[in-house]
């Protein structure tokens, strides 16, 4: 179910708020669906399917260098990295140093066993239709969404004249309208008709925490920047408001609060949902500033 819902798994807390299921765990899901893990367009290292990785190396178009080719003809026929040291009388080290910047480039991927994997592009496909495809989808899963919002989602291969372009595209084939969508926003949004036209049948979310490892969390980018003051944190919702975020390290099965900002009327819910986003985590709140934000509530 969760993979049916996002292509790219970032860590335990990304898998469980996709899926129905409290305290699943990613790297038996891994295993069971034989996923591979590689550097996703912002970046990060997430697990997926091996022709996600193909589309996103197609969507890079990055050529590869001379000199990676052996190590790169190597992982077509091999996975096993133990023997690629053994046979060039590398350290661990060494091997992690050559293999990092093809990792992020998108031609290396690595096995739920450890093993690695050259990646081979989409064999057939303009690279314009590849790019436009994939934000498409992306699109699709939002009612609205403003240039700047897509742009965090898709990541630095696509440049902001191809994102408009897209959109324009879009626009021109009935997929999104555009216009002043959102109250009290003065930036023009695209959006999908057929969702705005079904708001009335939207069933009420319940209160909940975007995690940092959440695709969605670009999605609020601009307002936990603006309203809460973080760059990348954990953003509380309650009533489908936002009211608070908080920064923390999950270190020992605990979720240990290290900064935390929201509305002080609202302090106690926010708590709350914090508590109950543990609980769903197996792994309680802690830390110096959580005992400092309940003793105020005492």
């Amino acid at each position: 179910m969760a993979l049916d819902n996002t292509v790219e798994l970032r860590d335990d807390f990304s898998l469980r708020g996709r899926c129905e299921m409290f305290r699943v765990n990613l790297s038996s899901m891994v295993a069971a669906h034989q996923l591979h893990q590689g550097s996703n367009l912002r970046g990060h290292l997430v697990w997926a399917r091996y022709p996600h990785f193909q589309r996103l190396l197609s969507i890079r178009n990055v050529p590869t260098e001379a000199e990676d080719e052996e190590i790169l003809q190597f992982f077509r026929e091999n996975n096993d990295p133990d023997l690629y040291m053994e046979r060039n009388a590398m350290k661990r080290s060494e091997f992690r140093k050559l293999i990092s910047p093809l990792v992020r480039s998108g031609h290396l991927i690595q096995d739920y066993r450890g093993g690695f994997k050259t990646v081979e592009q989409m064999p057939d496909g303009d690279l314009w239709d590849i790019k436009s495809e994939y934000l498409r989808e992306m699109v699709q899963d939002y009612p609205v969404i403003s240039l700047k919002q897509l742009e965090r989602l898709a990541g630095s291969s696509f440049s902001p004249e191809e994102i408009s372009d897209v959109m324009h595209e879009f626009e021109e084939d009935g997929t999104l309208i555009k216009g002043f969508l959102v109250d009290d926003l003065q930036d023009i949004c695209w959006g999908r008709l057929d969702m705005l036209e079904g708001l009335d049948e939207l069933k009420v979310s319940r209160d909940l925490v975007i995690p940092p490892s959440d695709p969605l969390i670009h999605y609020f980018g601009g307002l936990l920047r603006e309203r809460f003051g973080f760059g990348s944190a954990y953003l509380v919702f309650h009533k489908e408001e936002p009211i608070a975020a908080f920064k923390a390290n999950t270190r020992n099965d605990t979720i240990e609060i290290t900064d935390f900002v929201g509305d002080s009327d609202l302090e106690r819910e926010a708590i709350r949902v914090m508590k109950e986003f543990a609980w769903e985590h197996d792994m309680p709140l802690t830390g110096k500033l959580y005992e400092r934000i309940r003793s105020r509530m005492i």
